[in-house]
């Protein structure tokens, strides 16, 4: 019987292990196999410690097999045994985490080793938001995992992740992250807290937060951090400072512009034409027809601390090269942005993904219901008197 049997040998082992297998397997009975399955299970775990990797590869094979056909009860158990341990059978893992049952892929995709960032990415790609879920709190996250985690994610997904400290991030990865947490006051936070943020993000993470969340944030400094913090909300009021385009500029700006909205490759010509001309409104206004996105939003981007967001809505319009940079310039012109934007831009514009773009695009239109924040009050907001000073 397989209690018995010695795991020094793997040959006898395997000749023991197949006997019985092929029993089982040929009785057609699901409760049969299900019984030799948690027999060899068992097998496994009170052994895996001094299991050489042929004979975990010989339990694999075994397990594999028997796996076909058991209820889902029984093998969200199985995954929840195997999961933590280091050797588990790797083949039955990926199995396991690739499953449609969240009660069978949560367990190895929370913790096991056993997975690739392959593997994990995959799933990412093509898995439910539960799935990703249970990714997003594995004890440690390469940023190759996190990207794809943050790019097919939605909002509790990058709650998730942005609160895993055993998590790394990309600055694309890190960027993405906070451009969606503009209007979602526990994704601010939970990012606002990381270590790992770079100043700008943080300065473009305060600069878009409701006041709840920055008040919760600038709570948890203690009085060494209040000074830096000062200057930190006096930089993002003077990036901000009052708008110069009014919303009678845009107004006049967008009946404009629909003039010409029935031809998208002239409205895209005309990009360049608005931008060089430094014609905020124009500009604005077609971004917004060119992309489904209000008014208010393409402003927001334009005039954000972080060039991503610009970078992003031009690559999700499928723009070249040459009309984003004209774009990107116009940040300068504004005062809005340090020079180094448009050498980053230059160089990191031709890598982004267009579907990952594309996602964030279509995230923009599903939150415009949130009301924007007019600029004027924003800056005021963040005057170095206000509460962070008290």
């Amino acid at each position: 019987m397989l209690a018995s049997l010695d795991l020094s040998p793997a040959p006898s082992l395997s000749s023991s292990l197949m006997q019985e297998l092929e029993s089982a397997l040929s009785s057609g009975s699901v409760d049969r196999r299900t019984e030799m399955l948690h027999r060899v299970t068992d097998l496994f775990i009170d052994n895996a410690e001094q299991l050489s990797d042929n004979q975990t590869t010989l339990f694999d094979n075994v397990m594999t097999r028997l796996i076909g056909h058991i209820e889902t009860r029984t093998l969200a158990e199985l995954s929840s045994r195997l999961a933590p341990i280091p050797n588990a059978p790797a083949e039955v893992i990926r199995s396991f985490a690739f499953d449609d049952a969240i009660a069978v892929s949560g367990p190895v995709l929370s913790q096991s080793e056993r997975l690739t960032d392959k593997d994990l990415i995959e799933i990412a790609s093509t898995k439910s938001q539960a799935h990703l879920s249970q990714i997003a709190v594995r004890p440690r996250l390469s940023e190759a995992v996190t990207d794809s985690l943050v790019d097919h994610g939605d909002l509790h997904v990058a709650t998730e992740v942005a609160g895993n400290n055993g998590a790394r991030f990309s600055k694309w990865g890190m960027s993405k992250l906070v451009i969606m947490a503009d209007g979602n006051d526990r994704l601010t936070e939970t990012i606002g807290i990381r270590s790992d943020i770079p100043p700008h993000l943080f300065h473009q993470l305060l600069a878009q937060a409701t006041e709840i969340a920055r008040d919760k944030m600038l709570a948890r400094l203690g009085p060494d951090a209040i000074g830096p913090m000062r200057e930190i909300l006096a930089d993002i009021a003077a990036q901000l400072g009052p708008t110069t385009v009014t919303k009678r500029a845009y107004a006049e700006a967008q009946r404009v512009v629909h003039s010409l909205s029935q031809d998208t490759e002239l409205t895209k010509r005309r990009l360049v034409e608005f931008a060089g001309g430094n014609r905020i409104a124009e500009l604005v206004a077609a971004l917004s027809v060119l992309s489904g996105v209000t008014v208010q939003q393409i402003d927001r981007l334009l005039h954000a601390p972080s060039v991503y967001g610009t970078m992003i809505l031009c690559k999700a319009l499928g723009l070249d090269w040459p009309v984003a940079e004209a774009i990107v310039r116009v940040r300068a012109t504004q005062g809005r942005a340090p020079s180094s934007d448009l050498e980053e831009a230059r160089k990191e514009y031709p890598e982004l993904s267009v579907p990952s773009a594309q996602r964030l695009l279509r995230f923009w239109r599903v939150r415009q219901t949130v009301t924007p924040v007019d600029p004027a009050q924003q800056s005021r907001a963040f005057a170095p008197q206000s509460r962070a000073s008290a």
